[in-house]
C-alpha cells in the first residue's frame, strides 16, 4: 500500500532507491526561442555513475535551509518524490522557487503519482511565498511534455546560474494564481 509523508534528512538516502529506468524516444533542444524536437533512443537503466550520491548533497543543503521533501512510499521503498527549495529566483518578473526534484519509480508511472506531487510542489511553492514555479527539465520529450501538460511555459532566459549547471535542460516555469 502506498502512503505519501514529508520526508527528513534521515530520509534523503532512500532518493537513490528510485527507478529511472527509461527509454528515451525522442529529445528536444532549444532552438531560436522554439522548441526542436529529434529522435534519439536511449535507454536509462538507472542512475549516472556518481548522480544519487551528488543528489544526496544537493537535497541535504535544500533541507537544512527549508526546503520541502516529499515522498510517495510502497511499504519502507520510496518510490516517487517531489522536492522544492525555498531560495528565490527572480524570473519572468515573478519571485519562483525551484522544483529540484521530480521521479516517480519506473513500475509507478502512470498512477497519476506525477501529476500529484506536481501539484503538491506547486501549491508549496505558493505557501513559500513563490510566484511560480521554476523547472529545470531534462530535455526528453516525454519529461517536457509532461512539464508542458501540467501548465509549464518556456522561460525565454534561464536562471544563469542554472543554466550553467544544467544547460542542456529544458528552463521551464509554472505561473501560479
Amino acid at each position: 500500500m502506498l502512503n505519501e509523508r514529508l520526508l527528513t534528512a534521515q530520509d534523503i538516502p532512500l532518493f537513490k532507491l528510485i527507478d529511472r529506468a527509461e527509454l528515451i524516444e525522442a529529445f528536444y533542444r532549444l532552438l531560436d526561442g522554439q522548441l526542436l524536437c529529434y529522435p534519439q533512443r536511449e535507454v536509462v537503466s538507472g542512475w549516472p555513475p556518481g548522480e544519487a550520491e551528488h543528489d544526496a548533497l544537493v537535497l541535504q543543503a535544500c533541507d537544512q535551509r527549508g526546503g520541502w521533501l516529499y515522498g510517495v512510499l510502497d511499504e519502507q521503498r520510496l518510490v516517487a518524490a517531489a522536492v522544492v527549495d525555498c531560495l528565490v529566483i527572480h524570473n519572468a518578473g515573478l519571485q519562483l522557487r525551484q522544483l529540484k526534484f521530480l521521479h516517480v519509480s519506473q513500475a509507478y508511472r502512470g498512477r497519476g503519482l506525477g501529476q500529484r506531487l506536481f501539484g503538491l510542489a506547486a501549491e508549496q511553492a505558493r505557501r513559500m511565498g513563490g510566484e511560480g514555479l521554476y523547472v529545470s527539465a531534462t530535455p526528453s520529450r516525454n519529461t517536457v511534455d509532461f512539464y508542458r501538460r501540467l501548465g509549464c511555459e518556456l522561460l525565454s532566459v534561464p536562471d544563469p546560474a542554472l543554466y550553467r549547471l544544467e544547460p542542456e535542460d529544458i528552463h521551464l516555469y509554472l505561473r501560479l494564481a
